[in-house]
């Protein structure tokens, strides 16, 4: 199940629409947007629309008021951020409070909404300073990666001064521009597409031929481009620039290389034969494990290094494709499967074909759900009647699992053939057979109770027994257990704002979450290892996540849309549907049926229990 939902009591971020389960973070109310149903949260609304505890935002939102001055712009118009003390470095602060880089002061622009950034003292400050103290001659200004030299002036005094290394702040898994204007994340740098306005990103990349998929034995021109060794100094200009004939090519060979020597304008170099490296010594030559550093840049599934080489496979039910690379799915097509308002809408991932699966009265909301591949039964939420509802795929059958329970995420084990949930409200996990019938008294057990801080987005891992949840309370974290509920313990604590979805890959053993107040979308390991981030405009209010093969999608409440990225790079972002109505519940139904082989031990006669069996691997 990749699933989660927002509380249906709500918790202390909260507020909850009159009437309905559905809840809205205080900093939306008397925002000019009609986030409940009825309008509520925009009635009524005075001049200082913020409750007790909350900071009234430039633009009128509403923010907590310990948010203030925590490095994130909560506020959407960075007014959170601006009224603090002193400005990030490479930043000064206009009259007005706000915060500008400093290469934006005597640009003719007002960026500072007060224009303090463009006192009347800008001019030709080099000729009024007379040198430049960088140490590069009288007007000049040269960039250096981060760093350069250019005269400003002070905005309060409007005294000259000189700038010197200037640096824009940016997350630890971002890189600046150079133009000093946005950040981009790590894995965009050098990767062939031009994603900081003023394309540094992929400037000097000759100096990087050894990225993934480029030849080792590679000459890097002087324009950016890198070059066959075999072409350098063979009397004809391959390079642009010409930088590849000239020099020292006439110097004969006469290095004791382990595999290759060429000529250079360098002089002669040695070469290494592609999947090596040279090593430190400029003569011998070390293998690369392509598996290792370059990740599913190498294989999408399985990766197994050779010498000089690298192979790659993929998980039973997958096949590996031409490129010999990337994984795809054998079998029917999968589909994604969405809950938009009261109606379930699935979607082809190859066709794009879409139809409406299940329709319930329009007064109703279908929440979280899950699919059991088993069965062919989809589980939902229902909000409206408190209970938990299915309905087969193949025969049009239809049920009620259990009421009375308030669910804020659903999970199915077909394997164990279980059903779990969490209840952020009362702090609990809980679950039921699948089997179960409703006969007018609830039949489920608290797998855990106490210890829980507002549970909320909760995936399984039926094959290993293993359950994953997120805690949005006061204390963010990710955790992992038994699902007996048992060997508890927290997968990630650190870097976490809101993980409001959460999502399995199990062919590349990461968790994926994104993430409603960072505003990213995240993976780690299923050890907490390796983590990455990736800071995304665009990620605003997810409410349900799924991976499938190389994609990630999630539902949008805001924008009432589903979308999805490129899950490694974050890129190539699309928009699948947009409907009038917004979409909760999301997962992806394959048509392969498990493994005969795959079991646990609830799988076999319900583990010989006469009720509930829970597995314990």
């Amino acid at each position: 199940c990749e699933c989660c939902s927002v509380p249906s009591v709500c918790g202390a971020k909260k507020v909850q629409c009159p009437g309905t389960h559905h809840c809205i973070p205080h900093w939306e109310l008397c925002d000019r947007h009609q986030d409940c149903e009825d309008g509520w949260d925009e009635e009524g609304c005075p001049q200082q629309p913020c409750l007790p505890g909350q900071w009234q935002c430039r633009n009128r939102v509403c923010i907590m008021a310990e948010w203030k001055c925590n490095g994130i712009d909560d506020c959407g118009d960075s007014s959170d951020e601006d009224v603090c003390a002193p400005c990030p470095p490479g930043m000064v602060r206009c009259d007005e409070g706000k915060c500008i880089l400093e290469s934006l002061m005597c640009n003719d622009e007002d960026d500072c909404l007060d224009g303090t950034d463009e006192p009347s003292t800008c001019g030709d400050l080099c000729v009024a300073a007379g040198h430049c103290p960088c140490g590069w001659g009288q007007g000049e200004v040269r960039s250096h990666s981060t760093s350069f030299c250019s005269a400003r002036v002070d905005i309060r005094s409007g005294d000259l001064y000189w700038l010197a290394f200037l640096h824009l702040s940016c997350p630890r898994t971002h890189v600046p521009c150079r133009d000093g204007t946005e950040c981009v994340a790590q894995e965009y740098m050098c990767d062939g597409e031009k994603d900081c306005a003023d394309g540094s990103d992929e400037d000097r990349c000759a100096q990087l031929c050894n990225t993934p998929g480029r030849n080792h034995s590679s000459y890097p021109c002087g324009l950016g481009s890198c070059l066959n060794a075999s072409l350098v100094c063979n009397s004809q200009q391959d390079c642009t620039d010409g930088s590849d004939e000239g020099g020292n090519c006439s110097v004969p060979c006469q290095r004791s290389c382990a595999h290759l020597c060429y000529p250079s304008p360098q002089g002669p170099r040695c070469w290494c034969d592609p999947g090596y490296r040279l090593a430190e010594d400029g003569l011998s030559c070390m293998d690369i494990d392509e598996c290792t550093e370059w990740g599913e840049g190498a294989c999408t599934q399985t990766c197994i290094n050779a010498p000089g080489s690298y192979s790659c496979g993929c998980l039973p039910g997958y096949l590996l494709e031409p490129d010999s690379r990337v994984c795809k799915l054998t079998g029917p097509e999968p589909m994604l499967l969405v809950a938009v308002q009261s109606e379930v809408l699935s979607r082809g991932l190859r066709s794009g074909h879409e139809e409406v699966l299940l329709a319930t009265d329009k007064d109703r909301v279908v929440f979280s759900l899950d699919y059991d591949l088993v069965e062919r039964k989809v589980f939902w939420m229902d909000l409206a009647t408190e209970s938990i509802r299915w309905q087969d795929f193949d025969l049009g059958k239809k049920g009620t699992l259990v009421k009375g329970v308030r669910s804020d995420c659903i999970a199915v084990d077909w394997l164990g053939r279980n059903l779990y949930w969490t209840d952020g409200a009362a702090g609990q996990l809980l679950a039921t057979r699948l089997g179960a019938a409703w006969r007018g008294v609830p039949e489920y057990t608290v797998v855990m109770d106490g210890d829980l801080d507002q549970p909320h987005s909760l995936v399984l891992q039926p094959l290993a027994g293993l359950l994953y949840w997120s805690e949005v309370g006061s204390h963010p974290r990710l955790m992992e257990a038994t699902m007996d509920g048992s060997r508890r313990h927290v997968l990630l604590a650190q870097g976490l704002g809101w993980p409001t979805a959460l999502a399995l890959d199990l062919p590349t053993w990461r968790i994926f979450w994104l993430d409603e107040k960072l505003g990213s979308v995240s993976s780690a390991r299923l050890d907490g290892t390796s983590v990455k981030v990736l800071q995304l405009s665009w990620v605003q209010s997810p409410f349900a996540a799924a991976v499938c093969e190389g994609q990630l999608y999630w539902s949008e409440r805001k924008a009432w849309s589903v979308q999805q990225v490129d899950k490694g790079s974050g890129k190539n972002r699309t928009v699948l549907l947009k409907r009038h109505g917004q979409p909760h519940g999301l997962q992806v139904a394959t048509g392969g049926s498990p493994e005969p082989c795959c079991t646990n031990g609830c799988a076999k006669s319900n583990g010989g229990c006469a009720q509930l069996c829970l597995p314990n691997p």
